[in-house]
């Protein structure tokens, strides 16, 4: 039994997982799924596995690309069709969760992402409805362009004719 569990990420606990992984293969120690199977580590892949609290855990296989918003995982299902005056696109999206099997999408929590493109950056929100998505959008778009909106809002008007 081995204590606590390792790092993926830092050098360190990338060496330590190896080698821990190499005994355990040759112990026989057996991995085991999110549905609770259990198969021999060595028929696994190093990098398909996890140790964690003190088992190793098979990694779900996730093929999907994710979106952070806002400091949020999605992964956008379907693109809305749908057509405003602000050009924005909308999206289904599903916000991504994380166990110790690994990525998976939360089933329920479904959601509109808003998306607009400039020639600076690309800019992302997100809400339970496409009004609240679009305010949200709307909002970081303001802050973004604050100066340019009131110097446009309070630059003096041409008159016509005179």
């Amino acid at each position: 039994m081995h204590n606590g569990s390792l790092s993926d990420m830092s050098p360190t606990g990338a060496a330590a997982k190896q080698l821990l992984y190499r005994q355990d293969c040759m112990r026989g120690v057996m991995a085991c799924d999110a549905k609770g199977d259990e198969y021999p580590l060595g028929t696994i892949d190093i990098d398909n596995v996890r140790y964690v609290a003190g088992v190793w855990r098979i990694q779900n296989k996730f093929d999907h690309p994710i979106q952070v918003v806002r400091d949020r995982q999605f992964v956008l299902l379907s693109k809305l069709n749908r057509t405003e005056r602000n050009h924005f696109e909308y999206y289904r999206a599903s916000m991504v969760g994380q166990n110790c099997y690994g990525y998976f999408l939360t089933p329920g929590l479904e959601y509109i992402v808003a998306k607009y493109e400039t020639n600076r950056a690309t800019y992302w929100a997100y809400g339970n409805s496409i009004e609240q998505a679009r305010a949200f959008l709307g909002i970081r778009l303001y802050e973004e362009y604050m100066d340019v909106i009131h110097t446009a809002a309070n630059a003096p008007q041409a008159q016509n004719g005179k």
